[in-house]
């Protein structure tokens, strides 16, 4: 049976490497937009802004979120929620394809079911995509009002699926960093070589990434 492949991978080397460089640039600057559009929002009543309305679960918590934001404050959540459609894209799409390059590097490190782990991650970023997107219907139903249930508790869980599974997939790239970090750090120098050559850190070719999910040997 042929194993299944995400979308992500049927791209070429080049592609995926064009693609990554894309949404990472578009996707901080979507993220720095939202931090400032994020300030007038983080009233004693939000402390954290519009992650406090996310996280909010009742009507009445809500109610009282919303009620601390006025005017431009306002019209600043709604432009936020807008441009969150558009980064919840791009956040997603570096994560897969930085969770599936970690899922490769643990492979040729001999790091099996690591591997394994770091694939299923890398598939679940998208699926923290669409939590977002759920997330973000029920904050617009909220902002326009009336506040009414099941809508705070659809938001609340929306962002906490989102929040596990962004955690997830930073966690898998973090680790696949360390690990060829420390494997440049105690590579030996080759016997022979000058001494400049050998303090200079050898540059890895980029590991390959291979099929989507597989089950364990």
């Amino acid at each position: 049976m042929k194993p299944l492949r995400h979308p992500i991978l049927e791209l070429s080397r080049t592609k995926r490497s064009i693609l990554f460089g894309v949404t990472f640039l578009v996707g901080f600057v979507l993220w720095y937009a939202l931090q400032q559009l994020d300030v007038p929002l983080e009233t004693r009543e939000a402390r954290w802004g519009i992650v406090s309305l996310e996280l909010s679960g009742t009507v009445e918590r809500s109610q009282e979120i919303i009620d601390s934001w006025k005017g431009t404050a306002l019209d600043n959540a709604r432009s936020g929620l807008l441009l969150d459609f558009i980064f919840a894209l791009c956040y997603s799409t570096v994560l897969t394809i930085a969770g599936f390059w970690a899922a490769s590097l643990f492979r040729e490190r001999g790091f099996r079911k690591t591997a394994w782990v770091a694939t299923a991650v890398a598939w679940l970023q998208w699926p923290a995509a669409l939590s977002d997107y759920v997330e973000n219907i029920a904050l617009w139903v909220q902002i326009r009002g009336p506040i009414q249930d099941p809508w705070p508790g659809t938001g609340r869980h929306s962002a906490i699926i989102k929040f596990a599974l962004i955690g997830l997939g930073v966690c898998s790239v973090v680790g696949a960093t360390v690990i060829l970090l420390l494997r440049r750090r105690a590579r030996p120098a080759p016997s022979g070589a000058p001494a400049s050559a050998a303090a200079e850190p050898a540059i890895p070719s980029p590991p390959s990434v291979d099929a989507g999910i597989r089950p364990l040997p």
